[in-house]
């Protein structure tokens, strides 16, 4: 329940609460109105007398609470004749128990342009959610309005920054904080008696240090050098805001004061699109960022109007398409500066070739320069191959070896059924036989399981190599190491070396070759039985591991001819198929790019 008898003194009428802000003209706490029952922010005066170190004669002292009493008495003034719905609304002004002014208003709840840019930057998902860039745009052109408003009143504001606008809860826009602002007839010297704030008290962002007033990276040169100013002053902080809606970077890197008022000075580069090509300006924003923060006063845009159209015209739709191509040019031109560096193998210099000629092609896709720069990138190798191919091939060759290790899998399991063609044949040497079974199993398991795990490594190639080879050598003792084992061991090794790494072959063959030679060696030693015997005029094949019965003979050397030979065949081939459908993406890919380049010879417009 409101009680209508609360005392109308300070302390009587107002709780007061936490601390909301502090600023180098006093600070912002919360406050509960007794009398109405709501919450309020109150807006005391600094007492220059209380600055920590600040040694001052009585004269000085009065002079500076004069002053601050004149400007916050100034601020309170202006803020609430500005009726306007970005305005927040003065309710109260008065003289504290401590004598300092201080005037009360509407307590606003939301996030300031600052604390919104800050956290898009760093990719805050709620943020993003609620902010888009349009949503962003259309409380741009609030807050041009309520400045525009302001202007038509005489007042500016000297002071716009993303820190002094602020987006509420439930859709408000307001521009904040008018402490400095003053009435555009005021003369130039009120814009210089307030002494500097001792460091310990001002805003990190409010420079008091020299005779401007303002925050770097936002004040306009004129105002720097503390010349007269006008509207203009104003349409170039509004102009470094748009810069950093768009970009969310600052027009002028953060630093140290005077290093970003002597950056001022120079001149901001607003070419928002060169700076920052992947964040996709529009052309027409770029070329309002251009105009609004220009060096020279007269080079600027006349008024905030002008820049409110510009947003408008773009939200509206209505694009400049001379404007586009001429930004094209630009940025293709850019682009084309860059790829020398690109070509010769600078990765950042391809990255931004690459990037420029994008956005120069998005705004222009006609545009030649452009075109042939993509062109040129494209068909033009790096001298050293990017991790990120150099990851897709490793990829590649590690799910061709896997696609290949379940297909010899399967071919090494097709043996086995030659194993009851000998058993009908008549077997001899019963432990070869095991043992040639056993080694044939292992490899098809080792082979299979390689596929499944997905892996293509030195222990899994290597694994499967010496298993199949010294599977296949025994084979020898069965039709000597003369007649089949050698057609078996080469076609098998050139399965392993299509797949293998350069610094694998030469253990390759050699893993082949011991395995051709190793049987031969063991019967020229005596260690095994011979299985041919060459003679002057014959080679004759000794049946030790098996009979050589008919029909079963013929039909065991048959099947393994033809199983072999099918599956190789169908192997190679369907690899072949897998190599040649790359290589014709490749060249198709090609192919398209160069459809993008005029016959005619592409030059640099100019």
């Amino acid at each position: 329940m409101i009680d209508l008898g609360v005392g109308s003194s300070f302390a009587e009428r107002y709780e007061i609460g936490a601390r909301l802000g502090r600023g180098g003209m006093g600070e912002v706490l919360l406050a509960h109105d007794r009398r109405i029952g709501r919450d309020i922010a109150i807006k005391l005066g600094r007492n220059p007398a209380d600055s920590p170190g600040a040694a001052r004669d009585a004269a000085a002292a009065s002079a500076d609470e004069a002053t601050l009493r004149e400007r916050l008495l100034r601020e309170a003034r202006v803020q609430g004749q500005l009726e306007h719905p970005a305005v927040v609304p003065v309710h109260d002004l008065g003289v504290g128990p401590d004598g300092a002014v201080y005037f009360t208003m509407k307590r606003v709840l939301g996030f300031t342009l600052d604390q919104i840019v800050a956290g898009l930057r760093r990719g805050d998902p709620e943020l993003i959610r609620r902010f888009s860039r349009r949503r962003l745009l259309t409380a741009f052109l609030s807050i041009c309005q309520a400045v525009e408003l302001a202007h038509a009143r005489g007042v500016i504001h000297r002071d716009l920054k993303p820190a002094n606008m602020m987006l509420g809860d439930f859709g408000e826009v307001y521009v904040l904080d008018w402490g400095l602002a003053r009435l555009a007839s005021d003369p130039v010297s009120a814009v210089h008696e307030i002494r500097p704030v001792p460091p310990g008290e001002s805003d990190h962002r409010l420079t008091a240090a020299g005779t401007f007033l303002g925050t770097p990276g936002y004040l306009p040169p004129e105002q720097a050098r503390g010349e007269a100013i006008d509207a203009r002053a104003d349409v170039y902080a509004l102009g470094a805001v748009l810069f950093e809606l768009l970009t969310l970077h600052p027009l002028l890197q953060r630093g140290a004061p005077d290093d970003v008022i002597a950056a001022t000075m120079r001149g901001a580069d607003a070419r928002a699109s060169l700076r920052y090509p992947e964040r996709a300006i529009p052309p027409e924003l770029e070329v309002a960022c251009i105009r609004a923060t220009a060096t020279d006063r007269h080079e600027r845009m006349a008024s905030v109007a002008e820049l409110r159209g510009a947003v408008e015209g773009f939200l509206d739709g209505d694009r400049d398409v001379q404007q586009r191509q001429l930004l094209a040019d630009q940025l293709a031109g850019a682009a084309d500066d860059a790829l020398p560096r690109a070509l010769a193998g600078d990765r950042g210099a391809h990255n931004q070739a690459g990037q420029l000629a994008s956005r120069a092609l998005a705004l222009a896709p006609d545009h030649p320069l452009a075109q042939q720069v993509i062109v040129r990138l494209a068909l033009t190798p790096p001298r050293e191959i990017p991790p990120e191919v150099d990851a897709r091939v490793e990829e590649t060759l590690r799910k061709t070896y896997c696609w290949m290790a379940k297909v010899t899998g399967v071919l090494y399991l097709s043996w086995l059924p030659v194993g009851a063609i000998v058993l009908w044949m008549g077997l001899r040497d019963p432990l070869t036989f095991a043992v040639w079974c056993g080694l044939t199993l292992v490899t098809a398991a080792v082979m299979l399981g390689t596929a499944w795990r997905g892996r293509y490594d030195a222990w899994s190639y290597f694994g499967g190599l010496v298993l199949s080879s010294v599977a296949l050598a025994f084979t020898s003792r069965l039709f000597s190491p003369y007649v089949l084992t050698p057609t078996l061991l080469t076609v098998n090794a050139l399965g392993f070396l299509l797949q293998s790494r350069p610094g694998w072959r030469p253990a390759t063959l050699l893993v082949v070759v011991a395995a051709l030679l190793t049987p031969v060696a063991a019967e020229q030693a005596g260690w095994i039985a011979r299985t041919a015997v060459i003679e002057r005029d014959r080679i004759t094949i000794l049946a030790n591991a098996a009979d050589f019965g008919q029909p079963a003979t013929s039909l065991a050397l048959i099947a393994l001819v033809v199983a072999y030979t099918v599956v190789v065949g169908l192997t190679l081939g369907r690899l072949r198929d897998r190599r040649l459908a790359g290589e014709v993406r490749v060249e198709l890919g090609a192919w398209q790019l160069a459809q993008l380049v005029p016959q005619t010879r592409a030059t640099r417009a100019h």
